[in-house]
């Protein structure tokens, strides 16, 4: 799927077609349900997000322009929505409870490999994680991901290579360190 057909769907939502945002839905809802699910490690609050995400496409259809960049838009709505709900639960939660990120046996892959790109990226700093997903996820070059995410070029380059080469390391069967930066 690429952001041309985003686009075209976008302007279909726009004049009231729910078939198109069906077919956005049926495109997208997997990958914005993995991004959440590596940002929130909980899959009900991955699924709530998913869901929301989906229904703000739908309230603000009219805002969107079609500058070819439909997953960044798709992606950075989740990302805004699952930023929004963990501030909430900051308020909330005791801070002597810190989130577990699920690991890769916590999924259903079908696929040895599947499993292994899942603990690679258990080997991640949440910076590195979030430059790593909207780089794989939503087909961004990292220039692109540094503009969404406000971080200068140069930083997310130096991240996402580091990332790169931690998740190298866990591959070839190494140990890495979160200090080793």
């Amino acid at each position: 799927m690429t952001d041309h057909q985003i686009d075209l769907w976008m302007k279909q939502i726009v004049s009231g077609d729910t078939a198109a945002l069906e077919t956005l839905y049926r495109q997208m809802h997997q990958p914005i349900y993995f991004y959440v699910l590596r940002l929130t490690g909980d899959p009900c609050a991955a699924e709530d997000v998913m869901q929301e995400t989906f229904v703000t496409v739908m309230r603000k259809a009219s805002a969107y322009r079609a500058e070819g960049k439909g997953k960044a838009w798709l992606f950075t709505i989740a990302r805004n929505l699952t930023l929004d709900l963990l501030r909430r639960q900051s308020r909330t939660d005791s801070f002597d409870v810190l989130p577990v990120l699920p690991t890769a046996e916590d999924f259903t892959v079908r696929s040895d490999a599947g499993i292994a790109a899942l603990q690679m990226l258990d080997v991640l700093t949440p910076k590195e994680k979030n430059i790593v997903l909207l780089r794989l996820l939503c087909d961004m070059t990292l220039t692109q991901v540094a503009k969404e995410l406000d971080v200068p070029r140069g930083t997310v380059f130096w991240l996402y290579n580091n990332a790169v080469k931690k998740m190298r390391n866990q591959f070839a069967g190494g140990e890495t360190h979160e200090n080793e930066i």
